[in-house]
């Protein structure tokens, strides 16, 4: 979606205007605080006919950064926009959504243009109407982007003040007279505090442990506990007549945490002197204080966009630690019978996992070797920028269980730098950081250890078994447990190679779909090795033949130069199993004029003779679906797309331009399969 341009009078200074917009000619939103500098130079500047033309390009900016999801850069950039400015930008953007502003339907807008629009509101000064707007234009929304970016414009214009609360990962309890009221030790009945109870609930259903140290009789205290309902909502009970400072920094090395992130409460002031004496960093909180409860309330609130319990993982090094110490074998020899897998997962099958990549690397600080932070749907916008960014997570297990998604990297190949590396604390000392590393290198890519903030460990992954995330049953095993669908229900294939992913990620039926990404993908020259066979085709396929154009793609399987007639062949090939199969299938055929160099789609590319391959393969696709008209449509991107959608080269779009194929893309499957119009080509509408 574009802004229109409007045309009114002039009246601003040719001069002011003449600069301010040469700040925006480079199309980029770090151009914006040059030109707010300039716009308070002439009071005229927005009802100038050049004034409002500049004001449209900044529109347009803002509402293409929302959409590649760069919140953050779009708040930094409009930091110092004046009010009057930002409000006079809402109005015509408001306008040119709604022809009649005071009857518009918030619910039909796409997400870009809400959140521009209560940025705009918030910076004009409407701050306490934000969230009323998002709350009215909230209706029908169902995609974490626009309430992660919607919850950071809301901060932007809060006025709360930082507590720490967010830092928060675990609370150790004590429990007399803090989680219940009477000693155990006296003979009392305790009463439990039902808040408290409550609190450790509400803590553990969004990713906050709870963990006891209180001098008690095991044996007695875990008796109260099952009968109050809450002895398998903590982990790690340290239930013994022994020293708190010292019980409590054990605790804390054992769950991999650092003090920092770690609460302690007690009712005892000698032992909140003690624990915060021994565990530096700590911080402790009297149980008999009016702020105790108080700052509960705020870590739960700091929380409340987690939806993940966290009990689990630690049951987990609960289980590590009774095991090691109960056969006391060297860690060497601990890892070797630990029975160790991981897998990594590239590119664009990262859509499934963004959310718990973003936690990840803003949650990691000890394991954050970039010391970086992402901004809520920040991680969608590096994996659909594939020509700039390698996006790799990797998961692991063992024989005492699974600990799910515990590293994330983002390597930015363009400029050569590791942008964010983070790992759980669940996997120190298990070797993932050089798996991770290892991993990288596979895709040519060389970590720089001047690039991170502290050392990498020395333990190498020699204990670690690599389980591929292309094997089937492996995917299914990772994706039933962080991304759970009913593969009984895919319907259609996305085979578009590095960009089936987005296309997958853009749709409306993505429970529906299933995307390649490489290795796991098909290519055509396996219609002439044979390999199709071993390949999966549901009722409705969606080819992009852009890659299979590359001579590299055929060199990978088949010896020689390129042969123009075996890819006739494997094209008509291809066609024969479509039609045989009853399968509908959705050709998408990449542009073919333009300039040469778009046609340079990899090294030592001859970007001429590309393009030729192009005209011709493009003609031999075209013959084939008129060969099968009741099985193949066609969309000619050469139609849909400008030389603004395409993002490096002529194989590669734009986020935005990904969307509308993915829109077509869904068209095409709604209509073929209710069997409308099932030969007539999609468009853009």
């Amino acid at each position: 979606m574009k802004v229109q341009r409007a045309s009114v009078s002039n009246h601003a200074t040719d001069d002011v205007l003449e600069i301010a917009a040469d700040f925006l000619s480079e199309g980029d939103l770090a151009s914006l605080p040059q030109l707010f500098s300039f716009v308070g130079l002439d009071q005229d500047f927005c009802e100038a006919q050049k004034g409002q033309l500049i004001l449209v390009d900044m529109l347009n900016l803002l509402l293409d950064g929302l959409n590649l999801g760069r919140a953050d850069s779009v708040l930094a950039a409009m930091a110092n926009c004046p009010p009057a400015f930002a409000r006079f930008a809402h109005d015509l953007l408001l306008g040119a959504l709604c022809p009649d502003p005071a009857d518009a339907d918030l619910t039909e807008l796409d997400d870009a243009a809400i959140l521009c629009l209560a940025l705009l509101q918030g910076i004009a000064g409407d701050g306490e109407l934000v969230s009323r707007f998002l709350r009215n234009a909230e209706a029908g929304r169902t995609s974490l982007y626009f309430f992660n970016v919607a919850a950071t414009i809301l901060d932007s214009f809060g006025s709360a003040e930082e507590d720490g609360s967010s830092d928060i990962k675990l609370v150790i309890w004590d429990l007399d007279d803090t989680l219940w009221q009477g000693t155990l030790a006296e003979g009392d009945e305790p009463v439990l505090n039902q808040r408290r109870a409550d609190y450790v609930r509400t803590l553990n259903s969004r990713g906050i442990v709870s963990a006891i140290c209180s001098k008690n009789d095991l044996a007695v205290a875990r008796a109260k506990l099952e009968m109050f309902g809450l002895w398998e909502e903590f982990v790690f009970p340290r239930i013994a007549f022994v020293p708190k400072g010292p019980a409590v920094k054990q605790m804390i090395a054992d769950m991999q945490l650092r003090p920092a992130n770690v609460l302690f409460i007690d009712d005892n002031p000698h032992n909140l002197h003690e624990v915060a004496g021994a565990a530096s960093g700590i911080r402790v909180m009297d149980a008999t204080s009016s702020e105790c409860d108080a700052l509960l309330q705020a870590i739960a609130e700091s929380h409340a966009n987690v939806r993940k319990s966290r009990v689990a993982d630690y049951r987990i090094l609960e289980a590590k630690l009774a095991a090691r110490e109960e056969i006391d074998l060297t860690d060497e020899d601990f890892l070797a019978q630990s029975d160790i897998r991981a897998s990594i997962v590239f590119r664009m099958d990262n859509f499934d996992f963004a959310n718990r990549i973003e936690e990840l690397i803003n949650r990691s600080n000890q394991l954050n070797y970039t010391n970086s932070c992402v901004s809520p749907g920040e991680i969608n916008r590096y994996i659909l920028d594939i020509d700039h960014y390698h996006v790799v997570s990797v998961f692991a297990w063992d024989r005492y269980g699974y600990y799910g998604l515990v590293g994330a990297g983002i390597y930015n190949h363009y400029n050569n730098v590791i942008e964010h590396l983070a790992f759980s604390c669940r996997i120190m000392h298990m070797g993932i950081e050089a798996f991770m590393v290892d991993a990288f290198r596979e895709y040519r890519v060389e970590i720089d250890p001047a690039q991170l903030c502290k050392p990498l460990p020395s333990q190498p992954a020699t204990m670690i078994a690599t389980a591929s995330f292309a094997d089937a049953d492996i995917r299914a095993k990772i994706l039933a447990r962080e991304s759970p669908r009913d593969w009984a229900a895919i319907r259609l294939r996305v085979m578009a190679d590095c960009q089936s992913g987005a296309l997958y990620h853009y749709s409306r039926f993505r429970d529906m779909i299933d995307h390649d990404n490489r290795p796991r993908l098909f290519t055509l020259p396996m219609m002439h090795t044979g390999e199709f066979t071993a390949q999966k085709f549901p009722p409705y396929l969606v080819y992009a033949a852009a890659t299979d154009y590359a001579v590299w793609r055929w060199g990978e399987r088949i010896p020689g130069a390129l042969d123009i007639d075996l890819v006739r062949l494997c094209m008509a090939r291809f066609g024969e199993m479509v039609a045989a199969g009853g399968h509908k299938c959705l050709l998408i055929l990449p542009p073919q004029s333009g300039y040469a160099t778009l046609y340079n789609v990899h090294r030592d590319c001859d970007a001429v003779r590309s393009q030729q391959l192009h005209v011709i393969f493009n003609e031999a696709w075209r013959a084939v679906a008129q060969r099968y008209p009741d099985h193949f449509s066609v969309i000619e991107l050469e139609d849909e797309l400008s030389l603004g959608d395409l993002h490096a080269h002529a194989h590669h779009y734009i986020p935005s331009a990904l969307k509308r194929i993915a829109g077509m893309m869904d068209d095409w499957y709604e209509l073929t399969q209710r069997q409308i119009l099932p030969n007539r080509q999609p468009s853009l509408g």
